[in-house]
């Protein structure tokens, strides 16, 4: 039998519960009773648990934390990981993004890369072996969480507050192809101030430590501004993504406008924040807090991307630069938050980046980690990286390929033997945490071949 022709009978059925999928919005939200990250996540991960009861698989939701989708026997089991909460959406969508439209051969809407479809598919791959009667010598589980993109406390509370068992190995479909061997290790930190005399002064860009913010905007009395106009007209005559003012009722309007992406991948981003601060510094500035302010982000952050003037432009050889993304930033009634990801070469100790952070910047603002992860490794000659290798040469043709080191985090530091492994192939436009996320449909097939047999080759 042929697992490969027959995975792709279900093609259909996964467009389908693609598109359904998607359009639930599972952002995170405050929590409520028996929600723990909010209503869209806990809808997002019944929807799986039904689809998981329908097409004939063991189910269990664990509190709305996550859930497990299995079939077969064994000691042993294969784990697939993936995740049903998605980043905001953000703005500027051609298609509205939690409609699954399907327009030019692709699936619009968020989620449709990060991680719903990638997860759909590698259900339906378990789906064809299962109905296939092939036999199998592990249990293949798939671990479904609803808080990968805000800390992974689903896992936290899936492995160490439930205690359930570790698989023997694992994948999570959450990457890009071929198989990501090491994940750098994350740091978030917070700068922290306040500011008495900006208490009317509001400052909104980004939503999220860990996307590029797209859009910023400024609302500042007309006083504590001088030479606004020029400075505009000065700044804007060589930039692509421009800075715009409006002025009502004494009262300036200041909208900077970059480009979302990844954290882990800034560069192909533009910070809406770095460039309001890198603006206003050719401003007269007539208030000695926001000088301060902005001398801090000119100071020590810039338009840079490597963290160079906070002292951590650290790399390696295996997993490369440091990378350094201001996400979140709000200034509401004198009190100013700054939400920094970082992603650490996976031979740096994040402590080391923690401690220059806090010598460069604590004479400005108070630092508060709010997060620090380790960096996964896993050698390139393990059983599990070469088998997915292999898989992946064999499927695409792409025999140069090698393994890969990634910026971003993914459940597979959440398991003890795991990697993460597609699903972006090297054909697919990368526009997970950006507007306009799509899947185009063409590309299901080679997705559904790779997935199928991995299970296979795995749990064999």
């Amino acid at each position: 039998m042929n697992l490969q022709e027959k995975v792709l009978n279900y093609k259909d059925e996964v467009v389908k519960h693609i598109q359904g999928s998607v359009q639930i919005k599972s952002v995170m939200e405050p929590a409520q009773e028996g929600m723990p990250f909010g209503e869209g996540p806990a809808k997002a991960l019944n929807y799986f648990v039904e689809l998981g009861k329908n097409l004939g698989f063991k189910v269990i939701n664990y509190d709305n934390y996550a859930t497990t989708i299995e079939f077969g026997e064994g000691e042993e089991v294969l784990g697939i990981l993936g995740h049903v909460d998605v980043v905001p959406e953000g703005e500027g969508w051609d298609y509205p993004p939690y409609s699954g439209a399907i327009v030019d051969g692709k699936i619009y809407g968020r989620g449709t890369l990060d991680d719903k479809g990638p997860s759909v598919i590698s259900l339906y791959a378990m789906k064809a072996i299962m109905d296939s009667g092939v036999k199998l010598n592990k249990k293949v589980r798939m671990i479904l969480g609803a808080n990968e993109e805000s800390g992974s406390k689903c896992m936290d509370y899936y492995f160490k507050t439930l205690k359930m068992p570790q698989p023997t190995l694992a994948f999570t479909p959450d990457s890009t192809f071929p198989v990501t061997f090491a994940e750098k290790g994350i740091v978030r930190i917070k700068f922290k101030n306040n500011y008495p005399t900006l208490k009317d002064v509001s400052l909104a860009g980004g939503n999220a430590f860990n996307s590029v913010p797209e859009r910023c905007e400024l609302n500042i009395s007309k006083e504590f501004l001088g030479g606004l106009e020029k400075a505009l007209e000065t700044y804007n005559s060589n930039k692509e993504f421009k800075i715009e003012c409006v002025e009502k009722d004494g009262i300036y309007h200041i909208n900077s406008y970059g480009k979302s992406a990844h954290a882990s991948k800034p560069s192909l981003g533009y910070n809406s924040v770095s460039a309001l601060f890198e603006f206003l510094k050719e401003v007269e500035i007539k208030n000695e807090e926001l000088k301060s302010l902005v001398e801090f982000f000119n100071t020590y952050i810039k338009m840079e991307l490597d963290g160079k003037s906070l002292g951590v432009n650290f790399e390696d050889e295996e997993s490369g630069k440091l990378t350094l993304n201001i996400g979140k930033t709000t200034l509401k009634d004198g009190v100013l938050e700054v939400c920094v990801d970082i992603r650490c070469p996976v031979h740096v100790a994040n402590d080391k980046v923690i401690t220059n952070i806090k010598e460069k910047a604590e004479k400005y603002m108070e630092v508060e980690v709010a997060g620090n992860t380790a960096p996964l490794y896993v050698s390139k000659d393990s059983f599990l990286v070469s088998t997915l290798m292999n898989i992946y040469k064999d499927i695409t043709g792409d025999k140069e390929a090698q393994p890969i080191a990634i910026g971003g985090g993914t459940y597979a530091r959440s398991v003890t033997n795991g990697v993460a492994f597609g699903a972006l192939l090297s054909s697919q436009v990368d526009n997970m945490h950006q507007k306009n996320e799509y899947l185009e449909i063409d590309k299901i097939d080679t997705l559904l071949k790779i997935y199928v047999e991995a299970i296979y080759q795995l749990a064999k």
